[in-house]
């Protein structure tokens, strides 16, 4: 396959490094901004080339030796040899050229972090299993890497990790655990004789009735439902959030889980919160009562028509939600809090909105996956 040697400029959403050959975009993994390397063509795409990273010839300045024996083969991270501040600039960078690119709208971005989480943080994770592997999927492959441990996971995690290593257990498995107490919920899609076990908050798809759940802040966290990928840095997401409600009288939450945006506001707050998962919806209603029920898409549309609200706050998943967006911008609102985990998609329903009668306020980055490619937004409309 064709070998060129280039300098990679910059990073693209996803976190690929960024470099031209023969007028053509190619895109290499694990590659870093200020890198100089000798790249080998894995494949071409629509005019685009994929690339690897033969050898380097100069590594980039912000190049720095990962903290993981099984980094650049597990695909769990991507950029934990990317040094901050460098990398928290990247992330920046790739939303506003996603909002630049996209909603066709220049933007400044205010940033947040949490230095002292950038390693140990992640209190959820989905381990794979199979013939004898136990670990995270290789980049853009479903090989499982077999891990003893993540460097990204609270210790707690990994303690869980080991032992399904040592039982055997044969099934993917989906864990949550409490990083301030004892609590660890473990989701398959199949019942498991052996999960049940060993984990009395063993749960499975097939399960029907209340499921297992544990409070953390306030909020429930309920087996195989939603919740951020670290309940410690879901702290600084609520703050900013929070903030950017401004303590509203009324307030529409949609996508809204187990309540994780509005649950703890003052019960001065009338809260209205709809999602189509009945168990994490139910489990929300569980602790404040009569301020959550289940529903999809035309719930949405029938709860704007009963405005004014005095915010709506979203936060839909990776896909965004463009089914909703026309309706959503004619909703009478006074702001509208967007809280997304992809920049392009919250980039291409700010583009709506933005033409349909209200303007970015402020659009918040946080860094929510550190040495991760991944970036958590919070946008706010108001109307123009």
């Amino acid at each position: 396959m064709k070998t060129f040697t280039s300098e990679i400029t910059s990073v693209a959403h996803g976190g690929h490094g960024v470099t031209r050959v023969d007028g053509r975009v190619c895109f290499v993994p694990y590659a870093l901004p200020g890198d100089v390397a000798v790249i080998q063509v894995e494949r071409e795409l629509r005019g685009v080339l994929w690339g690897a990273i033969e050898s380097l010839e100069t590594p980039s300045p912000h190049r720095v030796e990962a903290a993981c024996p099984y980094f650049g083969t597990c695909g769990g991270c991507t950029w934990l040899h990317f040094a901050y501040p460098a990398q928290a600039a990247a992330k920046q960078q790739i939303v506003r050229d996603c909002f630049e690119r996209i909603a066709k709208t220049d933007v400044s971005i205010e940033w947040r972090e949490m230095p002292d989480l950038r390693l140990g943080y992640r209190t959820r994770a989905k381990f794979f299993a199979k013939d004898g592997l136990r670990g995270f999927h290789a980049l853009r492959t479903n090989d499982i890497v077999d891990i003893a441990n993540c460097a990204l996971c609270h210790p707690k995690l990994n303690d869980i990790l080991r032992v399904l290593r040592e039982i055997g257990c044969k099934t993917d498995v989906e864990v949550c655990v409490n990083p301030e107490g004892d609590d660890v919920l473990v989701w398959s899609e199949r019942p498991n004789a052996m999960l049940a076990e060993h984990f009395p908050k063993a749960g499975h798809r097939r399960e029907k009735g209340k499921r297992s759940r544990f409070m953390f802040d306030g909020t429930p966290i309920v087996n195989g439902g939603f919740s951020q990928a670290s309940l410690l840095l879901n702290r600084l997401l609520l703050e900013v959030v929070h903030a950017e409600l401004r303590a509203p009288n009324t307030l529409l939450d949609l996508y809204a889980g187990s309540g994780n945006l509005s649950i703890t506001l003052p019960e001065s707050v009338n809260v209205t919160g709809i999602d189509e998962d009945r168990a994490v919806i139910a489990a929300a209603d569980a602790v404040r009562a009569k301020s959550y029920r289940a529903g999809k898409g035309p719930a949405f549309l029938r709860a704007f028509k009963r405005g004014p609200w005095s915010t709506i706050v979203l936060d839909p998943p990776r896909t965004g939600a463009k089914a909703i967006m026309k309706d959503l911008a004619k909703a009478r609102a006074n702001r509208i809090v967007y809280v997304s985990c992809n920049p392009s998609t919250l980039a291409r329903d700010a583009g709506t909105l933005c033409n349909n009668g209200w303007r970015v306020e402020r659009l918040t980055a946080l860094d929510l996956y550190p040495n991760t490619a991944h970036v958590e937004c919070v946008c706010t409309f108001t109307p123009t």
